[in-house]
Protein backbone atom coordinates (compact mmCIF):
# COMPACT_ATOMS: atom_id res chain seq x y z
CA UNK A 1 0.00 0.00 0.00
CA UNK A 2 1.47 3.36 -1.11
CA UNK A 3 1.47 5.75 2.13
CA UNK A 4 3.34 9.22 2.74
CA UNK A 5 5.96 6.54 4.73
CA UNK A 6 6.87 5.06 1.63
CA UNK A 7 5.85 7.47 -1.15
CA UNK A 8 8.78 9.07 -3.54
CA UNK A 9 11.44 11.88 -2.33
CA UNK A 10 10.72 15.67 -3.87
CA UNK A 11 13.11 17.38 -4.98
CA UNK A 12 14.52 18.75 -1.57
CA UNK A 13 14.22 15.32 0.44
CA UNK A 14 16.13 14.11 -2.11
CA UNK A 15 18.62 16.65 -2.09
CA UNK A 16 19.16 16.08 1.93
CA UNK A 17 19.07 12.34 1.27
CA UNK A 18 22.27 12.74 -1.52
CA UNK A 19 23.91 15.12 0.52
CA UNK A 20 23.82 13.07 3.61
CA UNK A 21 25.43 10.09 1.77
CA UNK A 22 28.83 12.29 1.47
CA UNK A 23 31.46 12.03 4.06
CA UNK A 24 31.09 14.01 7.14
CA UNK A 25 33.64 16.55 6.46
CA UNK A 26 31.93 16.80 2.53
CA UNK A 27 28.79 17.42 4.29
CA UNK A 28 30.35 20.09 6.45
CA UNK A 29 32.00 21.76 3.63
CA UNK A 30 29.56 21.84 0.94
CA UNK A 31 26.22 22.81 3.28
CA UNK A 32 28.02 25.60 4.29
CA UNK A 33 27.79 26.96 0.53
CA UNK A 34 23.86 26.27 1.03
CA UNK A 35 21.62 28.29 3.40
CA UNK A 36 21.18 24.88 6.24
CA UNK A 37 23.12 24.11 9.22
CA UNK A 38 24.71 20.37 9.22
CA UNK A 39 22.97 18.83 12.11
CA UNK A 40 20.31 17.09 10.24
CA UNK A 41 22.18 15.61 7.56
CA UNK A 42 25.01 14.69 9.76
CA UNK A 43 22.86 12.30 12.04
CA UNK A 44 20.90 11.52 8.81
CA UNK A 45 23.94 10.40 7.35
CA UNK A 46 24.90 7.75 10.70
CA UNK A 47 21.35 6.67 10.54
CA UNK A 48 22.08 5.49 6.62
CA UNK A 49 24.67 2.88 8.44
CA UNK A 50 21.90 1.13 10.12
CA UNK A 51 18.69 1.30 8.49
CA UNK A 52 19.75 1.91 4.37
CA UNK A 53 18.45 4.97 2.53
CA UNK A 54 15.21 3.83 1.71
CA UNK A 55 12.51 6.26 1.64
CA UNK A 56 10.89 4.85 4.47
CA UNK A 57 14.46 4.79 6.30
CA UNK A 58 14.65 8.30 6.12
CA UNK A 59 10.81 8.62 7.08
CA UNK A 60 11.49 6.79 10.01
CA UNK A 61 13.95 8.75 11.39
CA UNK A 62 12.25 12.25 10.83
CA UNK A 63 8.81 10.68 12.58
CA UNK A 64 10.91 10.01 15.13
CA UNK A 65 11.89 13.26 15.69
CA UNK A 66 8.58 14.47 15.81
CA UNK A 67 7.33 12.08 18.32
CA UNK A 68 10.33 13.57 20.34
CA UNK A 69 8.76 16.21 20.36
CA UNK A 70 5.50 15.65 21.66
CA UNK A 71 6.85 14.00 24.18
CA UNK A 72 8.41 17.19 25.52
CA UNK A 73 5.32 18.54 24.87
CA UNK A 74 3.69 16.20 27.06
CA UNK A 75 6.37 17.14 29.91
CA UNK A 76 5.95 20.33 29.23
CA UNK A 77 2.15 20.34 29.52
CA UNK A 78 2.53 18.24 33.37
CA UNK A 79 5.06 20.70 34.52
CA UNK A 80 3.24 23.47 34.20
CA UNK A 81 -0.47 21.90 34.87
CA UNK A 82 -1.20 17.97 34.90
CA UNK A 83 -0.24 14.68 33.49
CA UNK A 84 -4.08 15.31 31.83
CA UNK A 85 -3.21 18.51 30.56
CA UNK A 86 0.12 17.15 28.85
CA UNK A 87 -1.30 14.01 27.08
CA UNK A 88 -4.12 16.42 25.53
CA UNK A 89 -1.70 18.94 24.44
CA UNK A 90 0.71 16.10 23.31
CA UNK A 91 -2.29 14.12 21.36
CA UNK A 92 -3.11 17.88 19.59
CA UNK A 93 0.57 18.29 18.69
CA UNK A 94 0.92 14.79 17.24
CA UNK A 95 -2.28 15.00 14.99
CA UNK A 96 -2.34 18.11 14.13
CA UNK A 97 -2.59 18.26 10.42
CA UNK A 98 0.66 20.65 9.53
CA UNK A 99 2.91 19.07 11.96
CA UNK A 100 1.31 15.73 11.11
CA UNK A 101 2.51 16.83 7.39
CA UNK A 102 6.21 17.34 7.95
CA UNK A 103 6.29 14.34 10.79
CA UNK A 104 7.18 12.37 7.52
CA UNK A 105 9.44 15.37 5.09
CA UNK A 106 12.71 14.01 4.86
CA UNK A 107 14.06 17.36 5.69
CA UNK A 108 15.08 19.03 8.97
CA UNK A 109 11.90 20.33 9.97
CA UNK A 110 10.92 17.74 13.06
CA UNK A 111 14.66 17.70 13.90
CA UNK A 112 13.99 21.75 14.34
CA UNK A 113 10.57 20.86 16.05
CA UNK A 114 11.99 18.06 18.63
CA UNK A 115 15.29 20.47 20.05
CA UNK A 116 13.04 23.76 20.23
CA UNK A 117 11.08 21.71 22.27
CA UNK A 118 13.10 20.28 24.38
CA UNK A 119 15.21 23.67 24.69
CA UNK A 120 11.45 25.19 25.99
CA UNK A 121 11.38 22.53 28.15
CA UNK A 122 14.39 22.45 29.87
CA UNK A 123 14.38 26.55 30.25
CA UNK A 124 11.16 26.31 32.00
CA UNK A 125 12.36 23.67 34.45
CA UNK A 126 15.27 25.47 34.70
CA UNK A 127 17.27 22.15 33.90
CA UNK A 128 20.57 24.60 32.15
CA UNK A 129 22.38 21.51 31.12
CA UNK A 130 19.61 19.98 29.23
CA UNK A 131 18.23 23.88 28.03
CA UNK A 132 22.41 24.16 27.21
CA UNK A 133 22.69 21.20 25.03
CA UNK A 134 18.45 21.02 23.46
CA UNK A 135 19.09 25.22 22.35
CA UNK A 136 22.55 24.02 20.76
CA UNK A 137 21.12 21.29 19.11
CA UNK A 138 18.41 23.76 17.62
CA UNK A 139 20.68 26.18 16.14
CA UNK A 140 22.14 23.60 14.53
CA UNK A 141 18.89 22.38 12.79
CA UNK A 142 18.12 25.67 11.15
CA UNK A 143 18.48 29.50 11.68
CA UNK A 144 15.01 29.75 12.76
CA UNK A 145 15.62 28.58 16.00
CA UNK A 146 17.84 32.12 16.84
CA UNK A 147 14.00 33.38 17.08
CA UNK A 148 13.33 30.76 19.86
CA UNK A 149 15.90 31.90 21.50
CA UNK A 150 14.78 35.50 21.52
CA UNK A 151 11.76 34.28 22.94
CA UNK A 152 13.95 32.79 26.26
CA UNK A 153 15.95 36.44 25.66
CA UNK A 154 12.36 38.10 26.67
CA UNK A 155 11.84 35.57 29.62
CA UNK A 156 15.59 36.46 30.42
CA UNK A 157 14.94 40.24 31.06
CA UNK A 158 11.41 39.58 32.52
CA UNK A 159 13.40 37.41 35.39
CA UNK A 160 16.34 40.17 35.85
CA UNK A 161 14.20 43.13 36.16
CA UNK A 162 10.42 41.33 37.74
CA UNK A 163 11.77 38.53 38.89
CA UNK A 164 14.17 35.87 39.95
CA UNK A 165 17.92 37.51 39.85
CA UNK A 166 19.18 33.96 40.78
CA UNK A 167 17.51 32.42 37.72
CA UNK A 168 18.45 35.22 35.07
CA UNK A 169 22.17 34.68 35.96
CA UNK A 170 21.62 31.24 35.07
CA UNK A 171 19.99 31.90 32.14
CA UNK A 172 22.64 34.37 31.27
CA UNK A 173 25.23 32.14 31.86
CA UNK A 174 23.81 29.76 29.74
CA UNK A 175 22.98 32.13 27.24
CA UNK A 176 27.20 32.29 27.03
CA UNK A 177 27.67 28.54 26.64
CA UNK A 178 25.43 28.02 23.64
CA UNK A 179 27.34 30.95 21.90
CA UNK A 180 30.74 29.41 22.76
CA UNK A 181 29.44 25.76 21.47
CA UNK A 182 27.55 27.79 18.21
CA UNK A 183 30.62 29.72 17.65
CA UNK A 184 31.89 27.06 15.12
CA UNK A 185 29.24 28.36 12.93
CA UNK A 186 29.19 31.69 13.33
CA UNK A 187 31.08 32.23 10.14
CA UNK A 188 29.26 30.13 7.79
CA UNK A 189 25.78 31.99 9.41
CA UNK A 190 27.53 35.17 8.27
CA UNK A 191 28.45 33.80 4.86
CA UNK A 192 24.91 31.84 4.49
CA UNK A 193 23.06 34.93 5.39
CA UNK A 194 24.70 37.46 3.23
CA UNK A 195 24.21 34.74 0.26
CA UNK A 196 19.91 34.92 1.43
CA UNK A 197 20.20 38.80 1.59
CA UNK A 198 20.98 38.53 -2.13
CA UNK A 199 17.92 37.55 -3.02
CA UNK A 200 15.60 34.28 -2.06
CA UNK A 201 12.44 33.12 -3.69
CA UNK A 202 10.07 33.95 -0.80
CA UNK A 203 8.02 37.01 -1.67
CA UNK A 204 7.00 39.47 0.69
CA UNK A 205 3.93 38.51 3.27
CA UNK A 206 1.41 40.58 3.42
CA UNK A 207 -1.36 41.08 6.43
CA UNK A 208 -3.27 38.08 4.45
CA UNK A 209 -0.49 35.73 4.14
CA UNK A 210 0.07 36.32 8.24
CA UNK A 211 -3.74 35.45 9.01
CA UNK A 212 -3.35 32.04 6.66
CA UNK A 213 -0.39 30.82 8.51
CA UNK A 214 -1.89 30.93 12.23
CA UNK A 215 -4.97 29.32 10.59
CA UNK A 216 -2.57 26.85 8.70
CA UNK A 217 -1.14 26.02 12.12
CA UNK A 218 -4.14 25.98 14.02
CA UNK A 219 -6.93 24.52 12.33
CA UNK A 220 -9.47 23.70 14.11
CA UNK A 221 -7.93 24.05 17.16
CA UNK A 222 -9.15 27.45 17.39
CA UNK A 223 -12.25 26.67 18.75
CA UNK A 224 -10.39 25.38 21.66
CA UNK A 225 -8.19 28.50 22.35
CA UNK A 226 -11.48 30.35 21.78
CA UNK A 227 -13.55 28.82 24.66
CA UNK A 228 -9.99 28.66 26.55
CA UNK A 229 -10.69 30.31 30.52
CA UNK A 230 -7.68 32.80 29.45
CA UNK A 231 -8.42 34.43 33.09
CA UNK A 232 -7.09 31.70 35.37
CA UNK A 233 -3.29 31.59 36.34
CA UNK A 234 -2.13 33.68 32.95
CA UNK A 235 1.05 34.06 34.37
CA UNK A 236 1.93 30.16 32.85
CA UNK A 237 0.48 31.23 29.89
CA UNK A 238 2.58 34.10 28.85
CA UNK A 239 5.98 32.34 27.72
CA UNK A 240 3.50 30.15 25.31
CA UNK A 241 1.51 32.94 23.89
CA UNK A 242 5.27 34.26 23.67
CA UNK A 243 6.54 31.34 22.05
CA UNK A 244 3.93 30.77 19.59
CA UNK A 245 3.54 34.48 18.34
CA UNK A 246 7.27 36.26 18.89
CA UNK A 247 8.81 34.15 15.81
CA UNK A 248 5.88 34.46 13.30
CA UNK A 249 5.72 38.30 14.31
CA UNK A 250 9.41 38.75 13.60
CA UNK A 251 9.73 37.26 10.42
CA UNK A 252 7.36 39.00 8.98
CA UNK A 253 8.16 42.13 10.41
CA UNK A 254 11.72 41.46 9.26
CA UNK A 255 10.34 40.64 5.90
CA UNK A 256 8.62 43.83 5.46
CA UNK A 257 11.79 45.85 5.02
CA UNK A 258 14.13 43.25 4.38
CA UNK A 259 14.45 40.25 2.68
CA UNK A 260 11.34 37.98 3.26
CA UNK A 261 12.71 35.23 5.00
CA UNK A 262 8.85 34.70 5.98
CA UNK A 263 7.43 31.21 5.36
CA UNK A 264 5.20 28.63 7.27
CA UNK A 265 7.96 25.17 7.70
CA UNK A 266 10.38 27.63 8.70
CA UNK A 267 7.99 28.14 12.05
CA UNK A 268 6.40 25.00 12.74
CA UNK A 269 8.24 24.96 16.16
CA UNK A 270 6.22 27.81 17.38
CA UNK A 271 2.59 24.84 17.12
CA UNK A 272 3.11 22.95 20.29
CA UNK A 273 3.07 26.46 22.20
CA UNK A 274 -0.70 26.78 20.70
CA UNK A 275 -1.43 23.01 21.43
CA UNK A 276 0.16 23.46 25.23
CA UNK A 277 -2.55 26.45 24.96
CA UNK A 278 -5.55 24.95 23.37
CA UNK A 279 -5.25 22.08 25.82
CA UNK A 280 -5.28 23.45 29.45
CA UNK A 281 -7.97 25.82 31.59
CA UNK A 282 -10.58 24.37 29.03
CA UNK A 283 -14.07 25.36 30.09
CA UNK A 284 -16.50 22.11 30.71
CA UNK A 285 -17.96 22.78 27.14
CA UNK A 286 -14.03 22.19 25.90
CA UNK A 287 -14.63 18.53 26.61
CA UNK A 288 -17.11 18.30 23.70
CA UNK A 289 -15.28 20.54 21.33
CA UNK A 290 -12.13 18.38 22.23
CA UNK A 291 -13.55 15.18 20.91
CA UNK A 292 -14.50 17.41 17.78
CA UNK A 293 -11.23 18.29 17.47
CA UNK A 294 -9.08 15.00 17.62
CA UNK A 295 -12.06 13.05 15.37
CA UNK A 296 -11.17 16.18 12.53
CA UNK A 297 -7.42 15.91 13.19
CA UNK A 298 -7.77 12.11 13.19
CA UNK A 299 -9.69 12.21 9.80
CA UNK A 300 -7.96 14.52 8.25
CA UNK A 301 -4.64 12.75 9.36
CA UNK A 302 -5.95 9.87 7.75
CA UNK A 303 -6.35 10.75 4.74
CA UNK A 304 -3.47 12.73 4.38
CA UNK A 305 -1.44 9.13 5.36
CA UNK A 306 -3.31 7.14 3.11
CA UNK A 307 -3.22 9.39 0.04
CA UNK A 308 0.31 10.47 -0.96
CA UNK A 309 0.57 13.68 -3.16
CA UNK A 310 3.63 13.73 -3.87
CA UNK A 311 4.98 13.09 -8.07
CA UNK A 312 5.51 9.30 -8.65
CA UNK A 313 9.20 9.66 -9.57
CA UNK A 314 9.81 5.94 -8.31
CA UNK A 315 7.41 4.88 -10.71
CA UNK A 316 8.96 7.58 -13.53
CA UNK A 317 12.57 6.43 -12.92
CA UNK A 318 10.98 1.96 -12.89
CA UNK A 319 9.64 3.59 -16.69
CA UNK A 320 13.19 4.63 -17.80
CA UNK A 321 14.99 1.95 -16.91
CA UNK A 322 12.25 -0.49 -18.86
CA UNK A 323 12.31 1.43 -21.83
CA UNK A 324 16.03 2.82 -21.82
CA UNK A 325 18.34 1.28 -24.66
CA UNK A 326 21.79 1.92 -25.27
CA UNK A 327 23.46 5.34 -26.46
CA UNK A 328 19.89 7.21 -25.13
CA UNK A 329 21.14 10.15 -23.21
CA UNK A 330 19.04 11.95 -20.17
CA UNK A 331 18.06 15.14 -19.17
CA UNK A 332 16.07 17.73 -16.89
CA UNK A 333 14.79 20.36 -19.29
CA UNK A 334 13.37 22.98 -16.99
CA UNK A 335 16.03 24.72 -15.08
CA UNK A 336 14.02 26.41 -12.52
CA UNK A 337 12.12 23.35 -11.65
CA UNK A 338 14.92 20.71 -12.59
CA UNK A 339 14.22 17.35 -11.00
CA UNK A 340 17.95 16.52 -10.79
CA UNK A 341 18.35 15.12 -7.08
CA UNK A 342 15.33 12.62 -8.12
CA UNK A 343 16.86 11.68 -10.77
CA UNK A 344 20.18 10.47 -9.02
CA UNK A 345 18.73 9.19 -5.92
CA UNK A 346 16.60 7.10 -8.05
CA UNK A 347 19.40 6.04 -10.25
CA UNK A 348 18.60 7.84 -13.26
CA UNK A 349 21.27 10.57 -13.85
CA UNK A 350 19.72 13.24 -16.35
CA UNK A 351 21.99 16.84 -16.09
CA UNK A 352 20.10 20.03 -16.30
CA UNK A 353 20.03 21.07 -19.85
CA UNK A 354 21.13 24.98 -19.75
CA UNK A 355 21.40 26.28 -23.52
CA UNK A 356 21.75 29.42 -22.44
CA UNK A 357 24.12 29.42 -19.61
CA UNK A 358 22.38 31.70 -17.63
CA UNK A 359 23.83 30.41 -14.02
CA UNK A 360 21.15 29.10 -11.61
CA UNK A 361 20.75 30.83 -8.69
CA UNK A 362 21.56 29.20 -5.12
CA UNK A 363 18.44 27.79 -3.73
CA UNK A 364 17.89 25.10 -6.29
CA UNK A 365 20.61 23.05 -4.88
CA UNK A 366 24.20 24.46 -6.81
CA UNK A 367 26.00 23.68 -3.94
CA UNK A 368 25.76 20.16 -4.23
CA UNK A 369 25.92 19.93 -8.15
CA UNK A 370 29.27 18.50 -9.52
CA UNK A 371 30.32 18.73 -13.04
CA UNK A 372 28.33 17.13 -15.48
CA UNK A 373 25.37 18.27 -13.24
CA UNK A 374 25.09 21.18 -15.95
CA UNK A 375 25.13 21.30 -19.40
CA UNK A 376 24.77 23.44 -22.15
CA UNK A 377 25.52 21.06 -25.63
CA UNK A 378 23.98 17.71 -25.81
CA UNK A 379 26.42 15.05 -26.92
CA UNK A 380 26.64 14.49 -30.72
CA UNK A 381 26.31 10.56 -30.49
CA UNK A 382 23.18 10.78 -28.53
CA UNK A 383 20.60 8.59 -30.72
CA UNK A 384 17.75 9.09 -28.07
CA UNK A 385 16.76 12.31 -26.17
CA UNK A 386 14.97 11.39 -22.89
CA UNK A 387 13.37 14.48 -21.31
CA UNK A 388 11.91 14.89 -17.42
CA UNK A 389 9.59 18.07 -17.96
CA UNK A 390 6.38 19.38 -17.02
CA UNK A 391 5.88 20.61 -20.65
CA UNK A 392 4.08 18.33 -22.75
CA UNK A 393 4.82 17.21 -26.21
CA UNK A 394 3.53 19.96 -28.43
CA UNK A 395 5.15 22.61 -25.93
CA UNK A 396 8.92 20.83 -25.88
CA UNK A 397 11.18 22.28 -28.75
CA UNK A 398 14.54 20.51 -28.60
CA UNK A 399 16.60 21.52 -31.80
CA UNK A 400 17.16 17.41 -33.52
CA UNK A 401 15.10 16.25 -31.68
CA UNK A 402 11.31 14.85 -31.94
CA UNK A 403 8.98 13.74 -29.53
CA UNK A 404 8.16 10.14 -30.22
CA UNK A 405 6.43 9.20 -26.74
CA UNK A 406 5.24 10.72 -23.58
CA UNK A 407 4.13 8.95 -20.14
CA UNK A 408 3.12 11.14 -17.44
CA UNK A 409 3.59 10.73 -13.39
CA UNK A 410 1.23 12.91 -11.77
CA UNK A 411 1.72 15.96 -13.73
CA UNK A 412 5.15 15.37 -14.34
CA UNK A 413 6.47 14.43 -18.02
CA UNK A 414 9.27 11.96 -19.54
CA UNK A 415 9.47 11.95 -23.45
CA UNK A 416 11.11 10.54 -25.23
CA UNK A 417 12.51 12.35 -28.60
CA UNK A 418 14.07 10.47 -31.57
CA UNK A 419 16.50 12.73 -33.50
CA UNK A 420 15.60 13.94 -36.56
CA UNK A 421 16.52 12.62 -39.70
Amino acid sequence: MLTVFNQSLWGDEAFSAILSMKSVRDIISIIIRDTSPPLFNLTEHFWYKIFGTGEMAIRLLVFIYLLIAVFFVYKIGAHLWDKKTGLIAASLTLLNTFLFAYGFEGRMYSLLLATVTASFYFFLKKNWPGYIIATTLALYSHHFAIFAVFVQGLWFLKELFWGDRKAAFSIFKSFIAIVILYSPWLIPLYSQTKMVSGGFWLAKPNLKDLGQLTIKYLSVSLILLALRDWSKKFGKSVILVLWFAVPILITWLVSQKFQSIFYDRYLLYTIPAAMLLAASQMRRVGVVILAIVVLTYLSADFVYFTHPAKIPFRDLASYVKQTEMKGDFLINEDTGNHKLWESKYYGIPAPIYNPTNIPLPYFVGTALMEKGDIISVLPKDAKRLGVITYKNTDQLKINGFKASEEKSFGGLNFVWMDKSK
